[in-house]
């Protein structure tokens, strides 16, 4: 494993000693989620050199080699990709910084990194710098338009008295200015991508009952520890309740996504599903 002497990121120590929880319980909406990003690859995986950036417990490099490619995980805090390591190469990384040579992959993935980042234009150049000629960097990040079902678990646990952390307060200022197609399209323009796809649409992970759905939220960061710190009684009252609400809203669960195609030539070109291409 490579340590890169990476800078401290708000949240960044958050994740540290969560990957056995991100993995059973966060993944169960992440692991669909960059399955639907890796789809989108104008690549066929078979025989790939791949990269996983933000790779987190591997979710995404595992769904890569289940199709033939290989692949190298890399992400910023140790405890994740030592997880990740478990299942194929891995290292600690920063991805302003990558340890690789240039044009060393024919794919990178970047599942809900950029997001993280106060210079996402500065990240994506860093991607298309490892990346080879035709090959192609795949970037997913959630749109501004928040799930409902997200909502509701957030506003019991305030109930229960969380107070979200300062680090995940600025995180999501950074997420809010790539949240939008056209911000991340903007963003990818900036960092020297000529070809740029990207489109907006939600995304059906498959959790039909609330109760995963609740699962899966109170896995996140900026929630395990404070959860995680209430006694049994509370911590299954507010699971009850928790569930209950996101039943209410009536959602089947579809967290509204923003994926990026990027690759070296031709006019950007935005969409949104259902509508014709934006430009």
């Amino acid at each position: 494993m490579v340590v890169t002497g990476a800078p401290t990121r708000p949240g960044r120590s958050a994740y540290a000693g969560g990957a056995e929880r991100w993995h059973s319980d966060a993944a169960l909406v992440y692991a669909p989620l960059a399955e639907h990003l890796i789809a989108r690859s104008p690549l066929a995986p078979g025989g790939i050199r791949a990269l996983d950036v933000g790779t987190g417990t591997g979710v995404a490099a595992d769904a890569l080699r289940a199709a033939g490619a290989a692949v190298v995980g890399a992400d910023l805090e140790p405890d994740m990709a030592r997880f990740a390591a478990r299942r194929g190469p891995a290292l600690v990384a920063d991805v302003a910084r990558l340890p690789f040579a240039d044009a060393g992959f024919d794919l990178v993935v970047a599942a809900f990194v950029v997001n993280h980042l106060a210079d996402p234009a500065a990240g994506l150049g860093e991607l298309r710098r490892v990346t080879r000629a035709g090959g192609a960097v795949l970037c997913s990040v959630f749109s501004v338009d928040r799930s409902a079902a997200k909502a509701a678990v957030d506003r019991v646990a305030l109930r229960y008295g969380y107070h979200p952390p300062d680090w995940y307060r600025q995180v999501k200022v950074y997420a809010d200015r790539v949240g939008t197609s056209a911000a991340l399209a903007a963003a990818a323009r900036t960092a020297g991508f000529a070809e740029v796809e990207v489109s907006c649409q939600p995304v059906d992970v498959g959790l039909a009952d609330p109760a995963l759905v609740v699962r899966a939220r109170l896995g996140m960061p900026q929630l395990r520890t404070w959860f995680d710190s209430l006694d049994a009684r509370r911590r299954a009252s507010l699971v009850g309740e928790a569930t209950e609400a996101v039943r209410e809203t009536g959602e089947r669960f579809a967290p509204e996504v923003i994926e990026a195609v990027l690759r070296p030539r031709s006019p950007v070109r935005i969409s949104r599903a259902g509508d014709g291409p934006l430009v």
